[in-house]
């Protein structure tokens, strides 16, 4: 079975690899798989009131405990089917597909590589760095970070507008992240998600609605996301399938350390305030 983890001579990876933020990945980039700019907007506008949400027991059960399986381990790796709907200005909805491998080492070691339409990048973060690489424009930048995965997510979040899509599921502590600004939240019932038996969770927002299946065993691992954007015209919706879950992977010893290749070519990173002043109000 080859290792999705495991780079070739060039340091790429082959190329046969494949919620406060729920809306890089899946898995942290908008490098890696970038989100609309309406998007992003409706993820980063500021919290709502504070205001009790109203999530039935059957629902607060699964997702927790989920939150709690995930919390509780330090290293684990998983890959995902990212299907995300785009509409366009005439009102024409279209699909794209992609498809990411992640790697994490908490508290300070992040690795994911996203393929697919549109799309081959590579983040990597050790602790000190993150480094990302967009190989179909040969290019790649490097920028300090924070010691945390946490606060890095954070970070490129609020200085360079990098919103990673899935991130809250990074988290040392997830629920506080994909239940920030939940309303309501049921259980659909039990239905398949991956070919597993899963905890079927409906939940809204203010500007989205979401879905996720939670895996109905003694390992609670989300196994598929849909979340529907009422924030944009169409109600575009972005769904992520996850497999190959793995909590206790071997991982190459390199795997954390950025090399680029002669392919590519270093390139600064602006801040989010610079970028949208050099590109009149726009951000990439």
């Amino acid at each position: 079975m080859p290792n999705r983890f495991a780079r070739n001579a060039a340091g790429r990876q082959p190329k046969e690899v494949s919620m406060r933020r729920i809306l890089w990945t899946a898995v942290l980039c908008a490098w890696l798989a970038a989100v609309p700019a309406g998007r992003a907007a409706a993820q980063t506008a500021p919290a709502e009131p504070a205001k009790a949400a109203d999530i039935t027991p059957e629902a607060k059960a699964p997702v927790e405990a989920m939150c709690a399986f995930l919390a509780g381990k330090k290293t684990f790796t998983f890959s995902v089917e990212i299907n995300e709907e785009q509409v366009y200005p005439s009102g024409q909805t279209v699909q794209l597909t992609r498809f990411a491998d992640v790697a994490v080492k908490r508290p300070d070691k992040l690795y994911s590589r996203v393929t697919g339409d549109e799309r081959d990048r590579e983040m990597v973060y050790d602790g000190k760095t993150v480094t990302m690489a967009d190989y179909d424009r040969g290019v790649y930048a490097v920028v300090d970070a924070p010691p945390t995965i946490d606060a890095t997510i954070a970070m490129l979040a609020d200085t360079y507008g990098i919103v990673a899509p899935l991130s809250d599921l990074l988290y040392a502590d997830p629920c506080r992240e994909i239940l920030a600004n939940v309303r309501t939240g049921d259980c659909v019932g039990v239905h398949t998600a991956g070919g597993v038996a899963c905890d079927h969770l409906a939940f809204t927002q203010k500007n989205a609605d979401w879905q996720l299946w939670v895996e109905k065993d003694k390992t609670p691992l989300p196994r598929k996301v849909v979340i529907t954007d009422k924030h944009v015209m169409g109600w575009p919706q972005y769904a992520a399938a996850f497999s190959d879950w793995n909590m206790t992977p071997k991982l190459p010893a390199d795997l954390f350390t950025f090399k680029p290749g002669k392919e590519l070519r270093r390139i600064e990173l602006k801040p989010l305030a610079e970028g949208q002043a050099a590109q009149g109000g726009g951000h990439e």
